[in-house]
């Protein structure tokens, strides 16, 4: 998926530069690497029991939520113009993470029922 969004900031930033910058690229990669300690973090997790897995879910998911403020703060105090089209990409970023990596969690949950 990681990829797929990278090939879409690529087209963009070729299309119009004014829709991809350093930190749109930032936040793709910030939200990859989220994603792949969540995923590694949740293997770990699923070898405990089942509530323990379900509440680590809930917490991930506010985690993002946390570090994904922390992450636009730092971007709302480096500069002094704000993106309206940095602010979409990380919004449909987040988004997307968000709901790609709940579907597969619960999907790893059902498999091991």
């Amino acid at each position: 998926m990681a990829v797929l969004f990278a090939a879409a900031l690529y087209a963009l930033g070729n299309y119009n530069s004014a829709y991809t910058g350093t930190w749109s690229w930032s936040a793709l990669i910030f939200f990859t690497l989220l994603t792949l300690f969540v995923n590694w973090l949740s293997e770990r997790m699923l070898n405990k029991s089942q509530k323990t897995f379900m509440n680590f879910v809930y917490g991930a998911t506010f985690l993002r939520f946390i570090f994904s403020i922390f992450f636009i703060v730092i971007y709302l105090i480096v500069n002094e113009v704000v993106s309206k089209y940095f602010i979409f990409s990380f919004g449909v970023f987040y988004l997307f993470f968000t709901s790609f990596e709940i579907y597969h969690l619960h999907a790893k949950l059902r498999a091991e029922k």
